[in-house]
This record gives structure tokens, sequence and C-alpha cells, in this order.
């Protein structure tokens, strides 16, 4: 398979389309490919070790060995693309067609298709880069307020690459909003399928069959390890009754354990408690680049949940924006409790680079992210149809007192205040006199849909 001289087809692993690729040049030495190029994208590809489709190759002297299904960056090829009829469905696009060998451990120095592969090393920038940033300060002025250095994995690698960007943008969503046409395609699928699995217990499941007008439920801290929505279904009345209804889970073990955690931390020491994460992440940046610098980081990591779940969230945010883009002829209202509406907040940044206003409204409880990006809230009401409810608290110590100390300062929460950015599709609603903690919001949810409708209808009759 890897002597023929002439072209072939397969899926390539640069652009990850089906089509053909040009014949370049002949490798007789035993073990080598032949080199070709892709008709589509014009890289350099090889044939995989393992099927017939096609890895990435270099001219500096490294090619892949395995295409990207074989690796593990996506699943399957054939699905990257895929359109879904109800957005439950998502998960399609994470169920693999072949093995994944690295993962397996079926690849490093074996034997495949009777060829000796020496499997290079791997050299990845993202953790290490990430590792000196840390040292220097938080992630974006976004509102993300997220030490680097308290990241591990995915999460890393991402946070640096959005650090070294410049951007204010949520990392991954920098890769997505690159190119409004990732979501819902093939990038936005390669993106979906790097997060899947970072992200625990992310779904996307059905609670109410109803229109195509969908409402996602998103939660934030818990109480409990729960993953359904009966304190969003007991409190919303039936102001959503004609609507079909969504659950995302995501990441239900952190979230439990950070609620647990904040709920039993007094209001009084919940400063110096939160301030003791932030300079505890500062203090765990490395001061020189290496790998073994980024044990420090790792543990830290593992040991408290924080600032992982917040990048985690922007993950998330990433995933249900290439959802909802996939899924043609619905429309959907998104509401968000805490962490949850962090979650919303990038994915209206990344599905604010569709033409499409896919959103019909967006309510957020007690919201764990920044208000004083303009720019970024600018992106975020661009695919929203109706209105962006913020519904705050000062009433909220969780987001006054935690959120704050543990960002160091540089964050102010949307839970706790306004958003800054003055706009007809941005409305704050100031639940003070009725809300009085992080987790009594839901309690007032359908509460606050009757303020929010009352003052609808007294604005259509002026």
């Amino acid at each position: 398979m890897y002597c023929r001289d002439d072209d072939v087809e397969g899926y390539c692993s640069w652009c990850f389309r089906e089509g053909g690729h040009k014949f370049i040049k002949k490798h007789y030495i035993l073990g080598r490919r032949n080199i070709y190029e892709c008709r589509k994208c014009k890289q350099r590809t090889l044939v995989c070790r393992y099927c017939e489709n096609m890895t990435r190759g270099s001219e500096d002297g490294w090619d892949d060995e395995l295409c990207a299904a074989h690796s593990g960056e996506v699943a399957s090829f054939q699905r990257l693309g895929n359109k879904l009829s109800d957005i439950e469905h998502f998960e399609e696009i994470f169920e693999r067609d072949s093995i994944d060998l690295l993962k397996a451990g079926k690849y490093a120095g074996a034997v495949i298709g009777g060829a000796v592969i020496l499997a290079p090393v791997a050299i990845v920038a993202g953790p290490a880069i990430a590792g000196s940033l840390g040292a220097t300060g938080v992630l974006g002025a976004a509102g993300t307020g997220t030490a680097i250095s308290t990241l591990s994995g995915a999460a890393l690698s991402s946070a640096s690459m959005a650090a070294i960007g410049g951007g204010t943008m949520a990392a991954g969503a920098v890769v997505v909003t690159a190119a409004g046409a990732a979501l819902g395609g093939y990038y936005g699928g390669v993106v979906s399928n790097s997060y899947f699995g970072q992200v625990e217990n992310f779904d996307i499941r059905k609670i109410q069959d109803g229109s195509k007008h969908a409402v996602i439920f998103v939660n934030g801290f818990l109480s409990e390890e729960n993953e359904d929505i009966e304190d969003w279904e007991d409190h919303s009345g039936n102001h959503f009754s004609r609507n079909s209804w969504y659950h995302l889970n995501w990441e239900a073990h952190n979230l439990a354990k950070l609620g647990r955690k904040l709920i039993s931390v007094p209001k009084a020491a919940g400063m110096e408690f939160a301030k003791s994460i932030g300079q505890r992440a500062l203090k765990s940046a490395p001061k020189k680049i290496g790998p073994l610098s980024l044990v420090s980081n790792i543990a830290d990591a593992i040991s408290n949940p924080w600032h992982t779940s917040m990048v985690k969230a922007q993950m998330t945010g990433v995933m249900l924006a290439d959802a909802i883009a996939r899924t043609p002829g619905w429309r959907f209202t998104l509401a968000g409790h805490s962490l949850g509406a962090r979650v919303i907040y990038y994915a209206l940044e990344a599905l604010s680079t569709q033409r499409a206003q896919r959103i019909a409204n967006v309510y957020l409880l007690g919201g764990a992210v920044g208000r004083g990006d303009i720019e970024g809230w600018r992106k975020a009401e661009m695919p929203v149809k109706g209105k962006i409810y913020n519904c705050y608290s000062k009433n909220d110590g969780t987001l006054g007192y935690i959120y704050r100390g543990a960002n160091l300062g540089l964050s102010q929460p949307i839970g706790y205040d306004v958003i800054t950015h003055t706009s007809g599709r941005i409305e704050n609603i100031d639940c003070t006199a009725f809300v009085g903690g992080h987790m009594k919001w839901k309690n007032k949810f359908g509460k606050i849909l009757e303020i929010i409708r009352e003052k609808s209808q007294s604005f259509s009759n002026q």
C-alpha cells in the first residue's frame, strides 16, 4: 500500500475532508512512505500506517504515523460534518469508527502493517508556555480571571494558545471564531472532539418533547451531584410548557464538590478563602519552562477544581455552540445558573461568527462570568434575536466574595452587578430584594420570569 506511485483517495488529517491526494514523491527505503498533496487544502500528506486515510506531513522532517482517527484526534472523519434532527443526538459525532491506537497502547515502537514503527517524541508546547505565563498573570480581560498555572491537559494547552494570541476570547473559542463556518462543520467537529472527554459527564439530554423552540438548562455549582433539572422544572411554572426541554450536563462531580465547599465557607471568611485559591495559583507557577516543573501545576489542578471548572465551562460553551449550529430549523432559549451562565456566555461568543440568530432569549441567574468586557458582551448579544436577561443580587455572597477573591479582584461577576455594556438586547434585572444567596436562584426562577413578562407587557402597552 505504501509503495504506490499514483494518486490516492482518502480523508485528509489536515482539512478532515475526503478527496484525492496527488502523488508527489516516491520513497524506496523500507518503512518510508510516499509523499502526497491533498487536492483540497494543498498540504503534504502520507498514507496512514493502519488504514487508507491520510496523515499530516511536514517539509521539516516530521510526518505523523497515524491519521487523525487512529491517533484519537477525532472519533470519525465521516461524522465531523453531521447535521442533527435533534440536538440530543450531538454525541453521534463522538462515536468511534476505528481504534484509538495511541490510547489503546497499541502504537509505540510496535509493528504495524509489517513495518517496524518508532513512535516520534511528541513535543507539546502548550503546557510549557503556560507554565511561564502563569507567573505573570491571568487569562484575558474578558472576565475569565483564570490562573493558567492551575490547569492541566487540554485545558492547559488551550489556555496557553489563547494567552499567546493576546485576545480576550475563551480558550478554544479563539479557534472556532477564527472562521464562522467552523461551527457545525468539519473544524467545529474537530474542536468538539478534542474537548469531549476533557469535560466530564458532557451530555445534552431531552427532558420534555415539544415544539422546535427548545429550552436548554445549564447548571452551575451543585449542592448534590445531581444531573437533572428538577429545580428548574419545579419553578418555571407554565412559561415553557409548549417548548422542548433539554439539560446540558457537564462536570457534575467537580460542580458538586465546589458547591459543597463554597456553601460550607462562612461569609465573613469568604474573601480570605477565595484569595487563598487565587494566590496559590500564582505561587505554584513554575519559573522555568520544562516538563518537570509542570508536576506542581497538575497536582494543584487536581486539588483545586475552581479554575479548572472555569476553563471547562469555556470548552463546554464551545461544544454547545457547535451542537446548536448543527441543528437547523430549531430556535433555542438558554437558561444558566452560576458557571452555567459562563458556559452560555462562551457559547454565544462562538455563535457570534454565524449570520443566523438561532437564540431567542437568554436567562443568566447569578452568573459566574465577568461583567466588564464590553467587546465580549457585544459579541455575545449578536446571535440573540430577543434579549439577554442578566439577573443579579447583591446578596449573592459566593459571587461577591468567593468569585472576586479567587480571581484576585480582576473580574467582577454579572450575578452580583449589572453588565456594563449598554444595549437594547441586554437587560439587567435586580433581584436583590428576593434572592438571598447563590444557591437560591433557581427557586426564584418563576418569579423572575413573571417580572420579565410584566416589564415586557408594560413596555408594549406604552
